[in-house]
């Protein structure tokens, strides 16, 4: 049986990871508003954007392998990859790039100057030197190419070309004569953005006698390119001695491990700040849904209502403005003016302190319940939107019809987070002095 690194570190670098979990909770927020029968632009519009941002989660990070002709970049393709899996007899002189993905079965494809997927590994397809493809596309069904994917690049003179759209360049030196002139040449062409998370590997380790002269290697490399990679690798990935041989390449399960180590801490990086990103994304995306859903359903008997809460959070913003009132002073003011609007509304939807919300629905987001309460237009608009939701149940709506608006709610509020945060109010006004909510004071305009 041939050794796999890919297969073999699979459980160790991919636990259920907090981007695939909220990905996961994207798309079942997403089936549930799809599974409703709720005629409003804003549900329609909010599906398609987190249909965006799940994608964007999920997209595989592309690894582009990158370095001078005979630097070793195909075997350390390999290296990642596993040993024997990758047709190194066909790859070793391609002056094309090779772009390595998720597959069901393994398949082999060239891309033609149209952009055309033809098949080529069947015994009846043409040759690869037959056709003057623009790329290799190969397929290969390993678990890790799901969500990274790999480009190995012909040597160039304008390696910044294929790093433009690079999540992780991998720059491939051999150790021997690492890090040249000509290559700190090529390096300073870079995009700024590639060095956060550049990997250098020096290969042919196996070229040096002891762990010592290694070490000494390795401290040499990270003294030259000190700022310029995220980290510096040494690993026995050499070219194969024979282009037309069928031996793998080099490499040992140790090399394969402190790689895909690198290659996960930077990926962890990546992930990480795309997550933030997302979450960030999404709350504005269902807020700005929650401000839409149901705005021309607002009960007419609701007007007076709305015109007063309008009024008071306009008093009580211009004396935030002012100097009037302090930001807690102004908060406070406001969700006692909420308070008081809300009860008016729909009797009892303010939660008494140490009870749950009465909206519920499971928040997707990781809480942002003390930001909300620094910046008072904000909380004025959310708490606008909920006001707006209060005022739009219909004595003569079907009770089919409520319920699929309150489902779409509850979706919309777990995922702006408004869940959270309803609670909290309903804590925070029940937690004063005062017998009832807090009174709005007096506020001059």
């Amino acid at each position: 049986m041939t050794h796999d690194p890919a297969e073999k570190y699979t459980p160790a670098r991919h636990p259920t990871a907090d981007w695939q979990r909220y990905a996961g909770q994207l798309r079942a927020a997403r089936e549930r508003l799809q599974n409703l029968t709720v005629d409003d632009p804003a549900i329609p519009a909010c599906i398609s954007g987190l249909n965006r941002i799940e994608d964007m989660l999920r997209r595989p990070l592309r690894l582009v392998v990158l370095g001078e002709y005979n630097s070793g970049k195909t075997s350390v393709t390999g290296l990642i990859l596993g040993k024997g899996l990758l047709p190194v007899h066909v790859l070793s002189n391609t002056g094309i790039p090779v772009h390595i993905g998720h597959g069901a079965e393994p398949a082999l494809y060239g891309i033609d100057q149209n952009g055309i997927s033809i098949r080529i590994d069947g015994a009846d397809d043409d040759p690869l030197t037959d056709l003057a493809y623009q790329a290799i596309d190969i397929r290969l069904p390993l678990p890790w190419l799901q969500t990274h994917q790999i480009l190995d690049t012909p040597a160039t003179m304008t390696p910044a070309l294929y790093a433009a759209d690079a999540d992780i360049v991998l720059w491939c030196t051999v150790a021997t004569r690492a890090w040249t002139e000509s290559e700190r040449n090529l390096w300073r062409a870079m995009p700024p953005r590639v060095q956060k998370h550049a990997i250098l590997i020096a290969t042919h380790k196996d070229s040096f006698y002891s762990d010592e002269d290694c070490d000494q290697v390795l401290r040499r490399l990270h003294d030259m390119t000190s700022g310029l990679f995220h980290r510096v690798v040494l690993v026995s990935a050499s070219a194969s001695a024979s282009p037309n041989t069928e031996d793998a390449p080099d490499g040992t399960p140790d090399d394969a491990q402190a790689l895909h180590a690198a290659i996960e801490a930077a990926a962890g990086s990546i992930r990480a700040r795309r997550l933030v990103k997302a979450q960030r994304i999404v709350q504005r995306l269902s807020r700005l849904a929650l401000h839409e859903f149901g705005r021309n359903a607002v009960r007419p008997d609701s007007a007076r209502l709305f015109t007063h809460w309008y009024a008071l959070s306009d008093r009580i913003l211009d004396g935030h403005r002012a100097g009037h009132l302090t930001i807690d002073q102004a908060l406070r003011a406001l969700l006692g003016a909420f308070a008081q609007i809300a009860e008016s509304l729909q009797p009892g939807v303010i939660a008494p302190a140490g009870s749950s919300s009465h909206v519920n629905g499971q928040t997707l987001a990781a809480s942002r319940v003390d930001s909300a309460f620094t910046n008072p237009a904000a909380l004025r608009a959310d708490l606008t939107a909920v006001l707006r939701m209060l005022a739009t149940a219909s004595r003569y709506e079907s009770p089919q019809t409520r319920e699929q608006r309150e489902a779409a709610r509850a979706t919309l509020i777990a995922l702006a987070d408004l869940d959270t945060i309803l609670k909290h109010i309903g804590d925070w006004l029940t937690a004063q002095p005062a017998t009832g909510a807090p009174r709005t004071p007096n506020v001059s305009a």
